[in-house]
């Protein structure tokens, strides 16, 4: 668990952190291909998976209101049901920049389609 938190403390760091969360990554799985032996990456895979599909809603929340605030800045805090419409629209089919998930589209991950 240590070493997938360290993968994914590397993917939001800059150059140098990243290095360090890669080094501390390194060293948990190498320890506990130590005590694991054959069985290491059976257990790697099934628990990178499951972490995986965690979903982090506190992120998701804070996301979303970082995409409306700039609206309710702007509107004095009155957001008509169509503008949340647009918003909503606009974030679901975005294609992501950058990260693990560059290229693909909120909408297409959900159901794990393209």
């Amino acid at each position: 668990m240590l070493a997938w938190h360290h993968e994914h403390l590397s993917y939001q760091s800059q150059t140098k952190h990243k290095r360090d969360h890669q080094h501390e990554r390194h060293q948990w799985l190498d320890f506990a291909e130590g005590l694991l032996d054959n069985q290491f990456e059976p257990f790697k895979a099934l628990v990178f998976e499951k972490l995986d599909a965690i979903v982090h809603a506190s992120s998701l929340v804070e996301m979303v209101n970082a995409f409306i605030r700039p609206s309710l800045n702007s509107s004095q805090g009155h957001i008509t049901q169509e503008t949340l419409n647009l918003i909503m629209l606009y974030h679901n089919y975005r294609r992501y920049k950058s990260g693990k998930r560059q290229g693909k589209a909120p909408i297409a991950l959900l159901p794990g389609e393209t």
